[in-house]
């Protein structure tokens, strides 16, 4: 697909499959392109501004790919926090049992930052946070669900919109928020980046 001649080109800086398919049921044109940047690492504290500042880094990073001035990059990041505690991906079948049995019965909360980067536009920032509720899941439930792929790419170990769908008992906040991509802080940011009325890039 190409892009409308009237609109910014929309460059994706992720590798995740997630943000790819939530831009794509979208309808929105993009491309995408590998991020080059370190992460930031964060406690809980400061959670927020860690994830808006590795998503800028992961925009800004994307730049050189930008063929135009009007071209806009979109970063993001996403991390699950429980209590103190920030949960990255899983490095093993140990660390995930670990983690899941942690989240079991308990609510935690998932914080994606979102950045738009343009020559002609400048940067933006901004992130949301969802609340998640999971079930009380027996030991089997866990180690059943750890000896999949599923939870070996994704903080905290789950992903809502797979398997680790039957784990969630309640959710306050964006849905699509805690697949890795909040679209509608992405929307209402994209429309207030570029001066442009989401109708337009939608008609």
């Amino acid at each position: 697909m190409s892009s409308k001649p009237h609109l910014p080109r929309l460059l994706l800086a992720s590798t995740s499959p997630r943000r790819r398919q939530i831009l794509e049921s979208l309808n929105l044109v993009f491309e995408v392109v590998s991020p080059g940047s370190d992460e930031a690492s964060a406690h809980a504290g400061n959670v927020e501004q860690v994830t808006m500042e590795n998503a800028i880094l992961k925009a800004r990073s994307c730049l050189v790919s930008a063929k135009f001035e009007t071209d806009i990059v979109i970063g993001s990041d996403t991390l699950v926090v429980l209590d103190n505690e920030v949960m990255g991906k899983p490095l093993d079948e140990a660390e995930a049992i670990q983690m899941l049995t942690r989240l079991s019965g308990q609510w935690h909360r998932v914080v994606t930052g979102v950045a738009l980067v343009s020559k002609k536009y400048g940067e933006l920032k901004a992130h949301d946070i969802s609340k998640i509720k999971f079930k009380n899941l027996t030991s089997l439930e866990i180690k059943n669900y750890a000896s999949t792929k599923e939870p070996y790419d994704k903080a905290g170990s789950y992903a809502i919109q797979g398997l680790g769908a039957l784990f969630i008992e309640k959710i306050e906040g964006s849905y699509t928020n805690v697949m890795g991509f909040p679209v509608e802080k992405f929307l209402s940011e994209l429309s207030r980046f570029s001066h442009i009325p989401l109708k337009e890039w939608f008609s």
